[in-house]
Protein backbone atom coordinates (compact mmCIF):
# COMPACT_ATOMS: atom_id res chain seq x y z
CA UNK A 1 0.00 0.00 0.00
CA UNK A 2 1.41 3.41 -1.10
CA UNK A 3 2.03 6.05 1.62
CA UNK A 4 -0.79 8.10 0.51
CA UNK A 5 -3.51 6.06 0.92
CA UNK A 6 -2.69 5.45 4.86
CA UNK A 7 -4.89 8.04 7.05
CA UNK A 8 -3.00 10.44 8.81
CA UNK A 9 -4.52 12.52 11.85
CA UNK A 10 -3.80 16.19 13.38
CA UNK A 11 -3.95 16.59 16.36
CA UNK A 12 -3.46 20.72 17.68
CA UNK A 13 -3.17 21.11 21.49
CA UNK A 14 -3.59 24.89 23.41
CA UNK A 15 -0.34 24.33 25.30
CA UNK A 16 2.45 22.71 24.29
CA UNK A 17 3.47 23.77 21.63
CA UNK A 18 3.04 20.70 19.32
CA UNK A 19 1.28 19.86 16.15
CA UNK A 20 1.72 15.99 15.54
CA UNK A 21 0.50 13.26 12.95
CA UNK A 22 -0.39 9.92 14.16
CA UNK A 23 -1.34 7.01 12.00
CA UNK A 24 -4.92 5.81 12.25
CA UNK A 25 -5.01 2.16 12.08
CA UNK A 26 -1.74 1.89 13.93
CA UNK A 27 -1.64 4.97 16.44
CA UNK A 28 2.20 5.27 15.39
CA UNK A 29 3.49 9.20 15.94
CA UNK A 30 4.31 10.50 12.44
CA UNK A 31 5.60 13.38 12.82
CA UNK A 32 5.46 16.70 14.86
CA UNK A 33 5.67 20.57 13.79
CA UNK A 34 6.91 22.73 16.77
CA UNK A 35 5.24 26.31 17.73
CA UNK A 36 1.92 25.72 17.42
CA UNK A 37 -0.40 26.89 20.24
CA UNK A 38 -3.58 27.08 18.29
CA UNK A 39 -7.21 27.14 20.12
CA UNK A 40 -10.71 25.42 18.66
CA UNK A 41 -11.36 25.78 15.29
CA UNK A 42 -8.24 27.76 15.03
CA UNK A 43 -6.12 25.02 12.74
CA UNK A 44 -7.21 23.99 9.35
CA UNK A 45 -5.89 22.43 5.59
CA UNK A 46 -4.29 25.00 2.71
CA UNK A 47 -4.32 23.42 -0.17
CA UNK A 48 -2.14 19.98 -0.47
CA UNK A 49 1.53 21.37 0.50
CA UNK A 50 0.53 23.38 3.94
CA UNK A 51 -0.80 23.64 7.26
CA UNK A 52 -2.09 27.10 8.87
CA UNK A 53 -3.25 27.50 12.59
CA UNK A 54 -4.06 30.55 14.59
CA UNK A 55 -2.08 31.47 17.80
CA UNK A 56 -3.99 32.85 20.14
CA UNK A 57 -1.42 33.84 22.68
CA UNK A 58 0.40 36.09 20.14
CA UNK A 59 -2.10 36.98 17.55
CA UNK A 60 -0.29 35.13 14.78
CA UNK A 61 -0.98 32.92 11.90
CA UNK A 62 1.52 30.36 11.50
CA UNK A 63 1.75 28.10 8.39
CA UNK A 64 3.77 24.72 8.11
CA UNK A 65 4.62 22.83 5.32
CA UNK A 66 4.83 18.37 5.19
CA UNK A 67 8.34 18.35 5.10
CA UNK A 68 9.96 20.62 7.47
CA UNK A 69 8.65 20.92 11.64
CA UNK A 70 9.98 24.49 11.58
CA UNK A 71 7.29 27.56 11.05
CA UNK A 72 7.60 27.98 7.59
CA UNK A 73 5.95 31.25 7.41
CA UNK A 74 3.99 34.24 10.41
CA UNK A 75 2.16 36.97 9.34
CA UNK A 76 0.21 39.14 11.36
CA UNK A 77 -3.44 40.60 11.34
CA UNK A 78 -4.68 43.73 12.78
CA UNK A 79 -6.10 42.09 16.20
CA UNK A 80 -6.16 38.05 17.45
CA UNK A 81 -7.42 35.81 15.43
CA UNK A 82 -10.09 33.11 16.34
CA UNK A 83 -10.75 30.92 14.06
CA UNK A 84 -9.36 30.33 10.58
CA UNK A 85 -11.22 28.58 7.42
CA UNK A 86 -9.46 28.16 3.89
CA UNK A 87 -11.12 27.07 0.35
CA UNK A 88 -10.87 23.38 -1.01
CA UNK A 89 -8.48 24.86 -3.37
CA UNK A 90 -6.46 26.80 -1.12
CA UNK A 91 -6.41 30.23 -3.36
CA UNK A 92 -8.56 31.92 -0.38
CA UNK A 93 -7.97 32.08 3.43
CA UNK A 94 -10.24 33.46 5.69
CA UNK A 95 -9.73 34.59 9.63
CA UNK A 96 -12.19 35.31 12.28
CA UNK A 97 -10.84 38.03 14.89
CA UNK A 98 -11.68 38.41 18.42
CA UNK A 99 -13.60 41.91 17.49
CA UNK A 100 -16.08 39.65 15.02
CA UNK A 101 -14.51 40.99 12.00
CA UNK A 102 -13.69 38.57 9.53
CA UNK A 103 -10.86 38.80 7.06
CA UNK A 104 -10.49 37.09 3.85
CA UNK A 105 -6.36 36.72 2.09
CA UNK A 106 -5.56 35.68 -1.16
CA UNK A 107 -3.33 33.20 -0.45
CA UNK A 108 -0.95 33.04 -3.68
CA UNK A 109 -0.43 36.86 -3.52
CA UNK A 110 -0.96 37.60 0.41
CA UNK A 111 -3.78 41.05 -0.59
CA UNK A 112 -5.84 41.00 2.29
CA UNK A 113 -9.15 41.20 -0.24
CA UNK A 114 -12.03 42.15 2.20
CA UNK A 115 -12.66 43.02 5.66
CA UNK A 116 -15.67 43.55 7.77
CA UNK A 117 -17.53 43.54 11.09
CA UNK A 118 -19.48 40.31 10.64
CA UNK A 119 -20.30 39.42 14.17
CA UNK A 120 -20.90 41.68 17.35
CA UNK A 121 -18.61 39.56 19.41
CA UNK A 122 -15.43 36.87 18.54
CA UNK A 123 -16.04 35.03 16.21
CA UNK A 124 -16.01 31.28 17.06
CA UNK A 125 -15.90 29.25 13.74
CA UNK A 126 -15.79 29.64 10.54
CA UNK A 127 -15.74 26.53 7.83
CA UNK A 128 -15.78 27.21 3.26
CA UNK A 129 -18.53 24.82 1.53
CA UNK A 130 -17.22 22.07 -0.13
CA UNK A 131 -17.66 23.94 -3.45
CA UNK A 132 -15.95 27.32 -2.07
CA UNK A 133 -18.77 29.50 -2.99
CA UNK A 134 -20.04 30.14 0.45
CA UNK A 135 -18.28 30.92 3.71
CA UNK A 136 -19.89 29.97 7.03
CA UNK A 137 -19.35 31.58 10.00
CA UNK A 138 -20.29 31.28 14.23
CA UNK A 139 -20.16 34.11 16.69
CA UNK A 140 -20.60 34.30 20.35
CA UNK A 141 -23.33 37.04 19.37
CA UNK A 142 -25.15 33.53 19.20
CA UNK A 143 -25.23 33.86 15.47
CA UNK A 144 -24.25 31.86 12.30
CA UNK A 145 -24.45 33.11 8.84
CA UNK A 146 -23.54 32.36 5.78
CA UNK A 147 -21.59 35.04 2.85
CA UNK A 148 -21.52 34.40 -0.75
CA UNK A 149 -17.34 34.39 -1.57
CA UNK A 150 -19.04 36.47 -4.87
CA UNK A 151 -20.51 39.44 -2.59
CA UNK A 152 -16.92 39.07 -0.77
CA UNK A 153 -14.62 39.65 -3.53
CA UNK A 154 -16.94 42.60 -5.36
CA UNK A 155 -14.75 45.36 -5.92
CA UNK A 156 -17.32 47.51 -6.73
CA UNK A 157 -18.16 51.60 -4.88
CA UNK A 158 -19.72 49.65 -1.60
CA UNK A 159 -16.66 48.04 -0.67
CA UNK A 160 -14.12 50.90 -1.16
CA UNK A 161 -16.65 52.70 0.97
CA UNK A 162 -15.73 50.27 4.10
CA UNK A 163 -19.60 48.44 3.87
CA UNK A 164 -20.26 45.17 4.91
CA UNK A 165 -21.71 42.69 2.63
CA UNK A 166 -24.84 41.72 2.72
CA UNK A 167 -25.50 37.40 4.43
CA UNK A 168 -26.94 34.98 2.13
CA UNK A 169 -28.56 33.17 5.42
CA UNK A 170 -28.36 34.82 8.80
CA UNK A 171 -29.66 32.01 11.59
CA UNK A 172 -30.23 33.35 15.07
CA UNK A 173 -31.80 30.37 16.55
CA UNK A 174 -29.74 29.43 18.95
CA UNK A 175 -29.60 31.64 22.54
CA UNK A 176 -25.89 31.04 23.49
CA UNK A 177 -22.56 31.13 21.41
CA UNK A 178 -22.19 28.91 18.62
CA UNK A 179 -19.22 26.33 18.83
CA UNK A 180 -19.07 24.54 15.77
CA UNK A 181 -20.41 24.40 12.14
CA UNK A 182 -20.76 21.48 9.93
CA UNK A 183 -21.06 21.85 6.40
CA UNK A 184 -22.56 19.05 3.70
CA UNK A 185 -21.36 18.10 0.74
CA UNK A 186 -22.96 18.50 -2.69
CA UNK A 187 -24.71 21.31 -4.52
CA UNK A 188 -27.77 21.91 -1.90
CA UNK A 189 -25.86 20.80 1.60
CA UNK A 190 -26.90 21.16 5.01
CA UNK A 191 -25.01 22.94 7.59
CA UNK A 192 -24.97 22.03 11.06
CA UNK A 193 -24.54 24.29 14.35
CA UNK A 194 -24.48 23.45 17.71
CA UNK A 195 -24.00 25.63 20.76
CA UNK A 196 -23.45 26.21 24.20
CA UNK A 197 -27.53 25.97 24.79
CA UNK A 198 -27.61 22.13 24.45
CA UNK A 199 -29.01 22.12 21.25
CA UNK A 200 -27.81 21.04 17.66
CA UNK A 201 -29.47 22.03 14.38
CA UNK A 202 -29.63 21.71 11.03
CA UNK A 203 -30.88 23.78 8.04
CA UNK A 204 -30.37 23.99 4.37
CA UNK A 205 -27.75 25.77 2.61
CA UNK A 206 -29.74 26.53 -0.22
CA UNK A 207 -32.62 28.12 1.06
CA UNK A 208 -31.71 28.69 4.64
CA UNK A 209 -34.85 26.78 6.14
CA UNK A 210 -34.25 25.30 9.31
CA UNK A 211 -34.69 21.56 9.13
CA UNK A 212 -34.12 19.66 12.44
CA UNK A 213 -33.59 20.71 16.15
CA UNK A 214 -32.17 19.00 18.48
CA UNK A 215 -31.78 19.34 22.35
CA UNK A 216 -29.03 17.10 24.21
CA UNK A 217 -28.38 17.05 28.03
CA UNK A 218 -25.27 19.34 27.92
CA UNK A 219 -23.32 21.91 26.41
CA UNK A 220 -21.86 21.41 22.78
CA UNK A 221 -18.77 21.63 21.10
CA UNK A 222 -18.08 19.91 17.89
CA UNK A 223 -20.14 17.98 15.24
CA UNK A 224 -19.92 15.70 12.07
CA UNK A 225 -21.26 13.59 9.82
CA UNK A 226 -20.33 10.78 8.12
CA UNK A 227 -19.00 10.85 4.31
CA UNK A 228 -22.53 9.34 3.69
CA UNK A 229 -24.57 11.77 5.74
CA UNK A 230 -26.53 9.02 7.62
CA UNK A 231 -25.30 9.68 11.14
CA UNK A 232 -24.21 12.71 13.13
CA UNK A 233 -21.92 12.62 16.04
CA UNK A 234 -21.83 15.87 18.46
CA UNK A 235 -19.48 16.07 21.19
CA UNK A 236 -20.45 17.57 24.36
CA UNK A 237 -19.13 19.44 27.30
CA UNK A 238 -19.22 16.38 29.68
CA UNK A 239 -17.03 14.58 27.94
CA UNK A 240 -20.02 12.36 26.19
CA UNK A 241 -20.63 11.77 22.10
CA UNK A 242 -24.28 12.12 21.07
CA UNK A 243 -25.04 9.50 17.93
CA UNK A 244 -27.96 10.48 16.21
CA UNK A 245 -29.12 8.59 12.87
CA UNK A 246 -30.40 11.05 10.24
CA UNK A 247 -32.46 8.39 8.12
CA UNK A 248 -35.83 8.18 9.27
CA UNK A 249 -38.62 10.20 10.05
CA UNK A 250 -37.42 12.93 12.44
CA UNK A 251 -38.20 12.84 16.16
CA UNK A 252 -41.43 14.55 16.99
CA UNK A 253 -41.15 18.30 17.77
CA UNK A 254 -41.93 18.27 21.32
CA UNK A 255 -39.15 15.86 21.99
CA UNK A 256 -36.76 19.10 20.10
CA UNK A 257 -38.51 21.89 22.20
CA UNK A 258 -37.75 23.28 25.46
CA UNK A 259 -34.89 23.07 27.71
CA UNK A 260 -32.25 20.17 28.06
CA UNK A 261 -33.99 18.11 30.75
CA UNK A 262 -37.43 18.49 29.12
CA UNK A 263 -36.02 17.08 25.72
CA UNK A 264 -33.98 14.53 27.41
CA UNK A 265 -36.70 13.23 29.42
CA UNK A 266 -38.89 13.19 25.82
CA UNK A 267 -35.79 11.33 24.23
CA UNK A 268 -36.18 8.45 26.80
CA UNK A 269 -39.90 8.28 26.17
CA UNK A 270 -39.37 7.76 22.53
CA UNK A 271 -36.49 5.12 22.78
CA UNK A 272 -34.07 7.46 22.81
CA UNK A 273 -32.88 8.78 19.70
CA UNK A 274 -29.52 9.50 20.44
CA UNK A 275 -27.05 7.00 21.89
CA UNK A 276 -24.33 8.01 24.34
CA UNK A 277 -20.45 6.99 23.49
CA UNK A 278 -18.69 7.68 26.79
CA UNK A 279 -14.74 7.48 27.65
CA UNK A 280 -13.71 11.17 28.01
CA UNK A 281 -13.59 12.55 31.00
CA UNK A 282 -14.11 16.46 29.81
CA UNK A 283 -15.32 18.36 26.73
CA UNK A 284 -15.06 16.84 23.07
CA UNK A 285 -13.96 19.78 20.90
CA UNK A 286 -13.41 18.05 17.88
CA UNK A 287 -14.45 15.52 15.90
CA UNK A 288 -13.54 14.24 12.23
CA UNK A 289 -14.63 10.83 10.12
CA UNK A 290 -11.83 8.55 8.03
CA UNK A 291 -12.75 8.83 4.17
CA UNK A 292 -14.03 5.57 3.94
CA UNK A 293 -16.23 6.41 7.00
CA UNK A 294 -14.70 3.10 9.19
CA UNK A 295 -13.44 5.17 12.56
CA UNK A 296 -14.78 8.92 13.76
CA UNK A 297 -11.69 10.06 15.91
CA UNK A 298 -13.25 12.72 19.03
CA UNK A 299 -10.26 14.93 20.55
CA UNK A 300 -10.77 16.27 24.00
CA UNK A 301 -9.87 18.61 26.52
CA UNK A 302 -8.54 15.82 28.72
CA UNK A 303 -5.73 15.49 26.55
CA UNK A 304 -7.04 12.19 24.23
CA UNK A 305 -7.88 11.40 21.20
CA UNK A 306 -10.33 8.63 20.79
CA UNK A 307 -10.69 6.72 17.78
CA UNK A 308 -14.15 4.78 17.65
CA UNK A 309 -15.25 2.30 14.94
CA UNK A 310 -18.48 3.99 13.16
CA UNK A 311 -20.73 0.51 13.02
CA UNK A 312 -19.92 -0.93 16.47
CA UNK A 313 -19.49 2.43 18.12
CA UNK A 314 -16.66 0.57 19.86
CA UNK A 315 -13.14 2.85 21.25
CA UNK A 316 -10.39 1.20 19.23
CA UNK A 317 -7.35 2.58 20.31
CA UNK A 318 -6.59 5.50 22.53
CA UNK A 319 -3.75 8.26 21.35
CA UNK A 320 -2.52 10.65 24.25
CA UNK A 321 -1.45 13.90 22.81
CA UNK A 322 2.12 15.28 23.38
CA UNK A 323 2.10 16.65 27.39
CA UNK A 324 -1.14 15.56 27.64
CA UNK A 325 -2.53 19.17 26.22
CA UNK A 326 -5.61 20.14 25.41
CA UNK A 327 -7.08 19.00 22.29
CA UNK A 328 -8.36 21.57 20.01
CA UNK A 329 -8.44 20.53 16.27
CA UNK A 330 -8.58 16.74 15.22
CA UNK A 331 -7.98 16.27 10.91
CA UNK A 332 -7.89 12.97 9.36
CA UNK A 333 -6.36 13.06 5.96
CA UNK A 334 -4.90 11.02 3.22
CA UNK A 335 -0.57 10.62 4.17
CA UNK A 336 0.49 13.72 2.41
CA UNK A 337 3.99 12.11 0.38
CA UNK A 338 6.09 14.50 1.88
CA UNK A 339 5.55 13.75 5.57
CA UNK A 340 8.71 12.06 6.55
CA UNK A 341 8.71 9.62 9.32
CA UNK A 342 11.14 10.18 12.14
CA UNK A 343 10.43 13.84 12.11
CA UNK A 344 10.26 16.06 15.32
CA UNK A 345 10.85 15.52 18.97
CA UNK A 346 8.67 12.86 19.30
CA UNK A 347 8.82 10.63 16.34
CA UNK A 348 9.18 6.76 16.79
CA UNK A 349 9.58 5.38 13.30
CA UNK A 350 8.96 1.94 12.58
CA UNK A 351 9.30 -0.36 9.62
CA UNK A 352 5.92 0.02 8.45
CA UNK A 353 7.01 3.69 7.59
CA UNK A 354 10.15 3.60 5.96
CA UNK A 355 9.98 5.33 2.70
CA UNK A 356 8.44 8.34 3.08
CA UNK A 357 9.58 11.27 1.49
CA UNK A 358 11.60 14.02 3.09
CA UNK A 359 11.68 16.12 0.15
CA UNK A 360 9.57 19.47 -0.80
CA UNK A 361 7.51 19.23 -3.59
CA UNK A 362 9.26 20.31 -6.74
CA UNK A 363 6.17 22.40 -7.45
CA UNK A 364 4.25 23.66 -4.20
CA UNK A 365 1.11 25.77 -4.38
CA UNK A 366 2.20 29.39 -4.38
CA UNK A 367 1.99 31.17 -0.72
CA UNK A 368 3.14 34.89 -0.09
CA UNK A 369 3.37 36.96 3.02
CA UNK A 370 -0.23 37.89 4.00
CA UNK A 371 -0.70 41.53 3.89
CA UNK A 372 -1.61 43.42 7.36
CA UNK A 373 -3.84 46.26 5.66
CA UNK A 374 -5.86 46.56 2.58
CA UNK A 375 -4.58 48.12 -0.14
CA UNK A 376 -1.00 46.67 0.49
CA UNK A 377 -0.12 45.20 -2.93
CA UNK A 378 1.45 41.90 -1.67
CA UNK A 379 3.87 40.09 -3.14
CA UNK A 380 2.85 40.76 -6.89
CA UNK A 381 2.33 44.34 -9.26
CA UNK A 382 -1.15 45.56 -8.98
CA UNK A 383 -2.01 45.07 -12.40
CA UNK A 384 -0.68 41.27 -11.74
CA UNK A 385 -3.46 38.41 -10.86
CA UNK A 386 -1.75 35.83 -8.08
CA UNK A 387 -0.14 32.92 -9.82
CA UNK A 388 -1.44 29.44 -9.95
CA UNK A 389 0.11 26.16 -10.30
CA UNK A 390 -2.74 24.22 -12.20
CA UNK A 391 -2.31 20.60 -10.68
CA UNK A 392 -1.73 21.99 -7.65
CA UNK A 393 -5.25 23.74 -7.31
CA UNK A 394 -7.57 20.23 -6.58
CA UNK A 395 -6.92 17.36 -4.49
CA UNK A 396 -5.87 14.06 -5.53
CA UNK A 397 -6.83 10.52 -3.54
CA UNK A 398 -4.61 7.78 -5.33
CA UNK A 399 -4.55 8.46 -9.05
CA UNK A 400 -7.90 9.94 -9.38
CA UNK A 401 -9.11 13.94 -9.56
CA UNK A 402 -11.86 14.62 -6.83
CA UNK A 403 -13.75 17.37 -8.69
CA UNK A 404 -17.85 18.27 -8.82
CA UNK A 405 -17.99 18.01 -12.53
CA UNK A 406 -16.72 14.02 -12.61
CA UNK A 407 -16.15 11.09 -10.40
CA UNK A 408 -12.58 10.30 -11.09
CA UNK A 409 -13.86 7.39 -13.11
CA UNK A 410 -13.10 8.53 -16.19
CA UNK A 411 -10.19 10.45 -16.03
CA UNK A 412 -8.37 6.90 -14.11
CA UNK A 413 -9.45 5.35 -17.31
CA UNK A 414 -8.02 7.92 -19.28
CA UNK A 415 -4.64 7.54 -17.40
CA UNK A 416 -4.50 4.03 -17.40
CA UNK A 417 -5.43 3.26 -20.62
CA UNK A 418 -3.37 5.85 -22.20
CA UNK A 419 -5.75 7.60 -24.04
CA UNK A 420 -6.66 11.15 -24.99
CA UNK A 421 -7.94 13.95 -24.26
CA UNK A 422 -9.97 13.87 -27.21
CA UNK A 423 -11.59 10.36 -26.56
CA UNK A 424 -13.03 11.55 -23.13
CA UNK A 425 -14.71 14.25 -24.58
CA UNK A 426 -16.24 11.74 -27.22
CA UNK A 427 -17.25 9.38 -24.47
CA UNK A 428 -18.83 12.40 -22.26
CA UNK A 429 -20.60 13.58 -25.43
CA UNK A 430 -21.57 9.92 -25.84
CA UNK A 431 -22.93 9.91 -22.34
CA UNK A 432 -25.49 13.21 -22.85
CA UNK A 433 -25.75 13.15 -26.57
CA UNK A 434 -29.78 12.37 -27.40
CA UNK A 435 -28.63 9.37 -29.11
CA UNK A 436 -27.75 7.70 -26.36
CA UNK A 437 -31.21 7.54 -24.63
CA UNK A 438 -33.08 4.75 -22.90
CA UNK A 439 -34.54 3.78 -25.66
CA UNK A 440 -31.36 3.64 -27.95
CA UNK A 441 -30.25 0.84 -25.61
CA UNK A 442 -33.58 -1.19 -26.91
CA UNK A 443 -32.43 -0.86 -30.61
CA UNK A 444 -30.65 -3.00 -33.01
CA UNK A 445 -26.62 -3.46 -32.73
CA UNK A 446 -26.80 -1.90 -36.62
CA UNK A 447 -28.98 1.26 -35.54
CA UNK A 448 -26.26 0.66 -32.41
CA UNK A 449 -23.52 0.97 -34.88
CA UNK A 450 -25.27 4.42 -36.75
CA UNK A 451 -25.58 6.03 -33.30
CA UNK A 452 -22.29 5.68 -32.23
CA UNK A 453 -20.95 7.24 -36.10
CA UNK A 454 -23.46 10.00 -35.23
CA UNK A 455 -21.80 10.52 -32.07
CA UNK A 456 -18.19 10.52 -33.31
CA UNK A 457 -19.64 13.05 -35.90
CA UNK A 458 -20.84 15.61 -33.19
CA UNK A 459 -18.29 15.55 -31.33
CA UNK A 460 -15.93 16.25 -34.39
CA UNK A 461 -18.36 19.57 -34.97
CA UNK A 462 -18.24 20.81 -31.77
CA UNK A 463 -14.34 20.37 -31.74
CA UNK A 464 -14.26 21.97 -35.42
CA UNK A 465 -16.20 24.75 -33.59
CA UNK A 466 -13.83 25.34 -30.53
CA UNK A 467 -11.41 25.91 -32.71
CA UNK A 468 -12.36 28.43 -35.15
CA UNK A 469 -13.86 30.21 -31.76
CA UNK A 470 -9.87 29.81 -30.17
CA UNK A 471 -8.82 31.36 -33.63
CA UNK A 472 -11.00 34.07 -33.51
CA UNK A 473 -9.69 34.45 -29.97
CA UNK A 474 -6.55 34.78 -31.07
CA UNK A 475 -6.55 37.09 -33.93
CA UNK A 476 -8.75 39.53 -31.73
CA UNK A 477 -5.61 39.00 -29.23
CA UNK A 478 -3.10 40.04 -31.50
CA UNK A 479 -5.28 43.01 -33.21
CA UNK A 480 -4.95 44.00 -29.35
CA UNK A 481 -1.10 43.21 -28.99
CA UNK A 482 -0.43 45.28 -32.00
CA UNK A 483 -2.67 48.59 -30.63
CA UNK A 484 -0.75 48.44 -27.24
CA UNK A 485 2.44 48.50 -29.07
CA UNK A 486 1.28 51.62 -30.92
CA UNK A 487 -0.08 53.22 -27.56
CA UNK A 488 3.47 52.65 -25.92
CA UNK A 489 5.19 53.92 -28.92
CA UNK A 490 3.78 57.37 -28.83
CA UNK A 491 3.88 57.10 -24.96
CA UNK A 492 7.39 56.87 -25.48
CA UNK A 493 7.91 59.54 -27.90
CA UNK A 494 5.96 61.90 -26.01
CA UNK A 495 8.43 61.34 -23.17
CA UNK A 496 11.29 61.59 -25.29
CA UNK A 497 9.77 64.53 -27.11
CA UNK A 498 8.34 66.22 -24.35
CA UNK A 499 8.84 65.45 -20.89
CA UNK A 500 12.54 64.94 -21.16
CA UNK A 501 13.47 68.36 -23.21
CA UNK A 502 11.53 70.59 -20.62
CA UNK A 503 13.48 68.46 -18.03
CA UNK A 504 16.74 69.32 -19.89
CA UNK A 505 15.96 73.14 -20.44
Amino acid sequence: MTAIHQQVVLISTRTGGILSAWHVQTGTHLASFKDNSSGTNALCLLGQDYLVAAQAPKGALHFWTWHKDAVLQRCFAVEPITAVACSLDGVYCAGGGQSGSIYVWEVPSGRLLRSWPAHYKAVAVLRFSDDGAVLLSGGEDTVASAWLLMDLLDASASQSAGQAPQTFHSWSDHTLPVTSIHCGRGVSPVVITTSLDQTCKIYSLADGALLRSMAFPAALHSAVMDPAEHALHVGAADGRIFQVSLVGAPPEEDALAGNAMQADISMQAHDREWTALEGHTRAVTSLAYTVDGAYVLSGSDDGTVRVWESRSSQCLRIISAPNKAPVTAVIVLDRPPHLASGQGKYSRANGSDAGAGSTAPKRPQPLAPFCKFMGMPGTGQPWEGPPVVLDGSHRYRGRVLQTGLLDGTALTNLHSSGAQPVDLLKSELSVSAPSRSHAAHESSASSHAADSSAVAEYADAQLRAENENLKWQLAQTKENVVQWQQLHGELHAFCVDKVLKRART
